[in-house]
């Protein structure tokens, strides 16, 4: 029952933080950037969510989420373009706030075809507000994942390249 209230209270206030400082839940759009000179931006994936690195560039995980709670994952190759299927029946995410212990969501796979899928999805609140505050202080996400046969337990955060456009 305390764990429940927990994150009951953890997600209204999550929810709070969001509406007061605009948070806005659309990826950074794809290639070049419109402003001059030297900057950093993120990359959207090829389902127009946020990537993420796993390992040393073998492989990448995007994700998407909106406001009905709904967050999928996808398993993509190492250039970060193309889906690739693995045999897993689920994924699953820590989230830690603060001090407190972590929680673990289960994304359990989507429409699997002969044992493999590259999508991974559930339908949570809480899971999608923590992702909403993983470049705030005090939420840590962290995937974990098995690629054949490699363990990835990596933490959620968007891969960000730096672009000098020739200058």
């Amino acid at each position: 029952m305390q764990k429940t209230r927990f994150w009951s209270i953890t997600a209204a206030i999550l929810g709070m933080t969001l509406g007061a400082i605009g948070c806005g839940g659309a990826p950074a759009p794809a290639g070049p950037g419109t402003s001059g000179g030297g900057h950093t931006h993120t990359h959207a994936g090829p389902h127009k969510g946020h990537v993420m690195v796993l390992g040393k560039e073998e492989y990448h995980a995007e994700w998407t989420q909106d406001e009905t709670g709904k967050v999928t994952f996808y398993i993509l190759d190492s250039e970060a373009k193309k889906d690739v299927p693995i045999e897993a029946k689920e994924i699953t995410i820590d989230v830690k706030i603060g001090q407190n212990p972590p929680k673990t969501f289960t994304l359990p796979a989507l429409n699997p075809q002969d044992g493999k899928t590259a999508a991974f999805e559930v339908v949570d609140t809480n899971l999608e507000g923590a992702l909403d505050q993983i470049k705030g202080t005090g939420v840590v996400c962290t995937l974990h994942v098995n690629i054949n046969g490699k363990q990835f337990d990596q933490e959620i955060k968007e891969e960000e390249h730096t672009d000098d456009h020739g200058k």
